[in-house]
């Protein structure tokens, strides 16, 4: 495949993939700058994931059960879902969604890292919450009768009996037996996929108002991923129905949540969605390294920021281009990887955008807002 091709089919080429993986010294000095603005937050979401770890390693309540229970009676099986499938999925989809955009599409690095801190977020206060909930409510599996293996000759079994009945040598085994609600399987696999489905529909532009049915189903298909894991939890009898409920609720929130602390909604069409909110540094130092697209006066609808210019002015301009251009696609004119604009000042601009060019939200692929 030529060079040629490679362009027009939007693949990398060499020269792309070796400026993303042997940065210039100045891109280099750039992205360390960037990971040592977001130090306070890899603190805290290293303590939120060693936290949910630690609950985890914790005994849950043993509440109290009756022998004639029917739903805690069933035989036991092996996980139709292995256990490190869920975190495994869960982790690995949106990174590898992410990491696939870094090398084939946006070549942005702070998209990347915006991704990574997200999912960490959101999975570290998803295991904290689940684990927190399985040990204080204590609540029995349905096959927890088969693995508690109770002495019944000496215990009635009209009454409410305690773990004290049961006879299984293997305490780890029986303590997991009493932790069913809320389901990990469920949380953790719609955690993770919830936010890899936002994460693909912003990046496919959801929210372009054109109804595309190949976007619908690269956002349906994670959560229907999600779905056949925490149901697989109710077939081979390690959940009753109302934990995969919960479970399934908490991780499609607890990932949304992770999701909008770095991103912006994904369904308003008055953003542009596929982009991680700016980074900390400052705007000068983010990607303007290049000349200004335009010059820089008052005219509204410059991109070009010199280092003097406030970043609440770069701001303003950025929000003033896309208002702009959504007038100008609401009037038939196509927006593509050039966009064409009206007259400004009697004259006719090109504009030429590279995504990593530039932090804020632009327009690029060939979408129209």
């Amino acid at each position: 495949m030529t060079r040629k091709h490679m362009q027009w089919l939007n693949l990398p080429t060499r020269r792309d993939v070796a400026h993303l993986f042997h940065p210039t010294p100045e891109e280099r000095r750039r992205r360390i700058r960037l990971l040592k603005a977001y130090i306070p937050d890899w603190i805290i979401l290293v303590l939120i994931n060693t936290a949910g770890g630690l609950f985890g390693k914790l005994g849950p309540r043993h509440r109290e059960f009756s022998l004639s229970d029917q739903s805690i009676q069933y035989s036991y099986h092996a996980s139709y879902v292995p256990d490190f499938v869920p975190p495994l999925v869960a982790y690995a989809t949106p990174v590898l969604c992410a990491l696939a955009f870094l090398v084939f599409r946006r070549r942005n690095w702070h998209d990347f890292h915006c991704t990574v801190l997200g999912i960490f977020m959101a999975m570290g206060l998803n295991n904290t919450a689940t684990n927190i909930v399985k040990n204080a409510v204590g609540r029995p599996r349905p096959d927890f009768i088969a693995r508690c293996q109770p002495n019944i000759t000496e215990n009635p079994v009209l009454r409410l009996v305690d773990a004290r009945i049961c006879t299984q040598k293997d305490i780890g085994y029986l303590n997991e037996g009493m932790r069913s609600f809320p389901s990990g399987h469920a949380s953790l696999s719609f955690c993770g996929l919830t936010f890899a489905a936002l994460y693909l529909a912003s990046h496919f532009h959801y929210n372009d108002q054109r109804g595309h049915a190949y976007k619908s189903i690269v956002f349906y298909l994670p959560l229907f991923c999600a779905a056949l894991i925490a149901v697989s939890r109710t077939a081979d009898y390690h959940h009753h129905w109302q934990d995969v409920l919960a479970g399934s609720v908490m991780g499609i929130f607890i990932g949304w949540f992770g999701y909008r602390t770095y991103f912006p909604p994904v369904f308003d069409p008055n953003v542009l969605a596929d982009r991680p909110y700016p980074s900390r540094i400052p705007c000068h130092d983010v990607a303007m390294h290049r000349k200004s697209l335009l010059p820089v006066d008052e005219d509204p609808f410059q991109v070009g920021t010199p280092s003097s210019t406030p970043c609440s002015v770069y701001h303003a301009r950025s929000r003033a281009i896309m208002s702009e251009l959504s007038t100008w696609s609401n009037s038939g004119i196509v927006i593509g990887r050039t966009m064409s604009c009206p007259p400004v000042r009697n004259n006719s601009v090109a504009i030429n955008i590279r995504a990593e060019d530039i932090e804020l939200p632009i327009v690029h692929e060939k979408h129209v807002l």
